[in-house]
């Protein structure tokens, strides 16, 4: 029985050692040699996350159509969040960056009355640039609306550079009876002129960093402005 108990202590003993050793090799491994609050935190400036102004929680954009019919789509998401990241080919974590972003849904009667599955959904994606020295990353801004998918050139506008092909900034644009200031247009959103498109697909969006899609325009021809 002695000699029984003198093992089982050896074998806790080996086992508390070997554990304390594993611990105290984690900075070589997945997680950093430094504390989390020695991390770089890359954040969005004020003026960047100025472009989040349009989306207010629950509240509604309302547009209209020639022929007088209306469509409603809700600010149904607001998001305002931290990641860590790491380098391209680096599995430890080295810098935490904020993304803030935004969710809208159609919400009028005419759409939910729909029998077919799609489900029409805008997002906004605001994420800080990345100063990392062995990997810097540019802000990244994007948009989509319903099966849509364009860039928000957030740096461009804010720092007065280029804007990149396809989009032009309109000083003013008066849609119905209200005018905007500031507004993006994006001419020309189909793929290929050949390539067929189903009535519902924006072919041009204009959108305005206060107010967010003010027109859109549809395969079809149909125009809708913000009321």
């Amino acid at each position: 029985m002695l000699l029984l108990r003198f093992f089982l202590r050896r074998a806790s003993l080996l086992l508390a050692l070997t554990s304390s050793l594993a611990l105290s090799g984690c900075g070589n491994g997945f997680f950093p040699d430094m504390d989390d609050e020695e991390l770089p935190h890359y954040t969005l400036s004020a003026q960047e996350q100025a472009w989040v102004t349009p989306y207010r929680l629950g509240e509604e954009w309302r547009f209209r159509n020639a022929a007088g019919y209306e469509r409603r789509y809700q600010v149904r998401g607001l998001t305002d969040r931290t990641w860590p990241g790491h380098p391209a080919g680096s599995s430890m974590m080295q810098y935490y960056q904020q993304e803030v972003g935004a969710r809208v849904e159609r919400v009028d009667s005419a759409y939910d009355q729909r029998a077919d599955q799609y489900k029409f959904a805008a997002t906004m994606v605001v994420g800080a640039a990345i100063k990392f020295e062995a990997q810097p990353l540019p802000l990244m801004a994007r948009f989509e609306w319903g099966s849509t998918a364009l860039a928000l050139p957030v740096a461009e506008v804010n720092s007065m550079r280029p804007l990149p092909a396809g989009v032009r900034l309109l000083p003013a644009a008066t849609f119905g009876s209200q005018t905007y200031q500031n507004v993006l247009e994006y001419t020309n959103l189909q793929p290929r002129a050949d390539q067929p498109l189903a009535p519902w697909v924006t072919t041009r969006l204009y959108y305005s960093r206060e107010q967010g899609v003010v027109r859109f325009v549809e395969a079809d021809g149909t125009v809708w402005d913000r009321a």
